[in-house]
């Protein structure tokens, strides 16, 4: 069983989804899993994630995601066939002693996923701000750094310790951005950082401030 995000919740960058599909292709016992928590609403065709960018994304065996994220509900999802849904529903005891979502939650996110595809607008302005957002902390940080951000909607300043991180996300808050700091052991010592999660919601100003004020705290 391969197991993958397409999106990465914590550095941002997505693996090469065609070269797994190929070791899936080539080995008639692999199975492929993928987690489109940070992809679904935001990435791929009409929102649908980098799933279903690929050629034959049938060739993905399960495919799970959140409702809790970019579409703005709670609950979450798997696509898979017939027999492995079978299969999970008679074994999986997380699911089995789950309460069912509330009918109410239930038609909210009806109404957010049937309108994914209209929000082809909002998702190239995130593009556009992840991409204003990668160009500037390119200038702020080293040119030889180790941990340069990707140019996604998810990106991060690492600060290779949970004090600095702590008091950088602080800084920043008394500037009126709230920007979490992430520490060990959601990612390895030396690795620690400020988690930049962006929205669509969000303007270049929004952007610009943010960048400014890294330049003066970091």
């Amino acid at each position: 069983l391969v197991v993958t995000e397409s999106v990465f919740s914590m550095d941002g960058d997505s693996p090469d989804m065609n070269a797994l599909v190929d070791i899936r292709r080539r080995y008639d016992e692999v199975m492929l899993y993928v987690d489109e928590a940070h992809g679904f609403a935001v990435s791929g065709p009409d929102g649908l994630g980098l799933t279903m960018a690929l050629d034959r994304p049938g060739e993905v065996d399960v495919i799970v995601g959140t409702f809790g994220k970019a579409a703005a509900s709670i609950g979450a999802f798997a696509v898979m066939e017939e027999s492995v849904r079978s299969y999970v529903v008679n074994n999986a005891r997380s699911l089995i002693f789950s309460t069912v979502l509330p009918p109410l939650n239930a038609e909210w996110t009806r109404f957010v996923v049937e309108r994914l595809p209209q929000m082809e607008e909002r998702r190239r302005h995130l593009r556009a701000l992840a991409k204003r957002l990668h160009g500037g902390l390119c200038g702020l940080l080293p040119s030889d750094s180790r941990f340069m951000p990707p140019e996604s909607h998810i990106q991060y300043v690492v600060t290779g310790s949970s004090d600095r991180a702590v008091a950088l996300s602080a800084a920043l808050r008394h500037r009126g951005q709230k920007v979490l700091p992430i520490r060990t052991p959601t990612v390895p010592a030396g690795t620690e950082r400020l988690r930049i999660s962006l929205s669509a919601a969000m303007t270049e100003d929004d952007i610009d401030g943010l960048l400014d004020s890294l330049r003066h705290e970091i």
